[in-house]
C-alpha cells in the first residue's frame, strides 16, 4: 500500500510539473511568460497541497488559499481567451483552450466533488467573457475542464479505494482470528473444563477410598489415568479441527460421572429418537458436558434430570441452584452464542428449588 501511495504522489508531481510547462510555454515572448509563471506556478502549489491531503494526508489549506487560486486558473484562461489584451508589450496567445483549463482542473480535482460544479460554472464564465460571448468554446473548455478534472481525481481514487480495500481485508483477517480464538477458547474449555474435574472428582475419590478400600482406590485411579488419556486425544483432535460430540456417548458418561458423585440422574429419551445431524448432536453433547460440570463444581445437588424431547430440544435439571458461571463470560453463555448463531437456543432460569437449561436447536437450521 506504501509503494500504490508513493507511485500515485509522483504521478501527481509530475503530472503538475507538466501544467506548468504546458502553461508556461504558450506565451511567445520573455514578459508574458514571466507573467504566466507568476501565476501558474502558485496555482500549482495550492493544487499540490489539495492532492497531497487525500494521498498522503495531509492537512488541506486554508480555503481562502484555495478560493484564491481557482480565481487565479480562471483568470488564466480568461486572458488565453481575449484577443486584443497584451502583458507588457506582448500578446497572450489566445489559439485553443487546452492548456489554460489544467490550472483549474488540478485544483478542482483536490477539492470536495460538491465544489466541482461552481469550479466548472467558474470556467465557463471565464471562457464565455474572454471569448466575446463565444457559446461553443466556452462549452468546450468547461467540458475539457471536466474531463481533467475526473482524470486526476480518478487516480486519485484508485488509490484511496485500493487503501480501502486493504484495509477491509485486514479487518477481516483480523475479526476471523478472532472468531478462531474464541471458537478455540470454547471448545478447549468444554474439553478440559469437563475432565479435569472428573479428574480431581476421581482423585479425590480414591483418596478417601485408599485406606478402607484399596480396590475400589486402585479402580478409581485406573479410571483417572483413562480419562487422562481421553483429555490428551480429545486435545489433539481439538488442534486438528476434526473433534466431533456424541450426544448419546455424553449422557452416558454424564450419567456415569453424577453416580460416581453419589447424584441420582434419570435420563428420558423420546420412544423413537429423532435422527440428529452432527451439528445437533455436537452442540447438545456440549450442553450436556458443560452442564454435568457445572453440577459437579458448583452444586450440591443429589438429583439431575436430563430431557431429549423429539421435537429437537433438550433439557437438563438439577435440584440444587448454584452460583455458577450464568453470566456473559461463563461457559454457558459461551454456547448459548453458538446455538444462537446456528439457528437455536439455549435458556437457563434458577428458580428456588432447581437449576433448568433449555436447548432448542431445529434440525432443519443445522443441515
Amino acid at each position: 500500500m506504501t509503494s500504490l501511495r508513493r507511485f500515485t504522489w509522483y504521478t501527481l508531481l509530475v503530472c503538475l510539473a507538466g501544467v506548468v510547462l504546458i502553461v508556461v510555454a504558450q506565451p511567445p515572448g520573455a514578459t508574458a511568460r514571466a507573467a504566466v509563471s507568476a501565476v501558474v506556478v502558485p496555482v500549482c502549489l495550492v493544487a499540490g497541497r489539495l492532492l497531497a491531503v487525500p494521498v498522503l494526508g495531509t492537512p488541506p489549506p486554508p480555503a481562502a488559499l484555495t478560493i484564491a487560486a481557482a480565481a487565479a486558473a480562471a483568470g488564466l484562461l480568461l486572458y488565453s481567451r481575449i484577443g486584443g489584451e497584451r502583458i507588457g508589450a506582448e500578446r497572450i496567445d489566445g489559439e485553443g483552450g487546452f492548456p489554460w483549463v489544467l490550472p483549474l482542473a488540478v485544483v478542482l480535482a483536490g477539492v470536495p466533488r460538491a465544489l466541482w460544479p461552481a469550479g466548472l460554472a467558474l470556467a465557463f464564465a471565464a471562457s464565455l467573457a474572454g471569448g466575446r460571448h463565444d457559446l461553443g468554446g466556452a462549452l468546450s473548455d468547461t467540458a475539457i475542464t471536466a474531463l481533467c478534472t475526473a482524470s486526476v481525481f480518478a487516480q486519485i481514487w484508485i488509490c484511496v479505494v485500493a487503501e480501502r480495500l486493504d484495509r477491509a481485508r485486514h479487518i477481516e483477517r483480523t475479526t476471523a482470528v478472532t472468531g478462531e480464538r474464541r471458537r478455540f477458547a470454547a471448545e478447549l474449555h468444554d474439553i478440559q473444563g469437563h475432565n479435569l474435574q472428573v479428574i480431581a472428582l476421581k482423585s479425590e475419590l480414591a483418596e478417601r477410598l485408599a485406606v478402607t478400600d484399596p480396590a475400589r482406590a486402585a479402580e478409581q485411579m485406573r479410571e483417572v489415568q483413562e480419562l487422562a488419556r481421553q483429555a490428551l486425544g480429545d486435545t489433539r483432535e481439538l488442534v486438528r479441527g476434526y473433534r466431533s460430540v456424541s450426544l448419546d456417548t455424553e449422557i452416558a458418561n454424564a450419567a456415569r460421572v453424577l453416580g460416581a458423585a453419589g447424584i441420582r440422574s434419570s435420563i428420558s429419551l423420546p420412544p423413537d429418537p429423532p435422527g440428529l445431524p452432527p451439528a445437533v448432536e455436537n452442540l447438545f453433547g456440549l450442553v450436556v458436558r458443560e452442564c454435568t460440570t457445572n453440577v459437579l463444581r458448583h452444586s450440591t445437588a443429589a438429583r439431575c434430570e436430563i430431557t431429549l424431547t423429539g421435537d429437537g430440544a433438550l433439557r437438563f435439571v438439577n435440584d440444587n441452584p448454584f452460583d455458577g458461571p450464568d453470566g456473559p463470560a461463563g461457559g454457558l453463555a459461551g454456547l448459548r452464542d453458538r446455538l444462537t448463531a446456528a439457528g437455536g437456543s439455549l435458556r437457563f432460569r434458577r428458580t428456588d428449588g432447581e437449576f433448568t437449561v433449555t436447548a432448542a436447536l431445529p434440525v432443519a437450521a443445522a443441515r
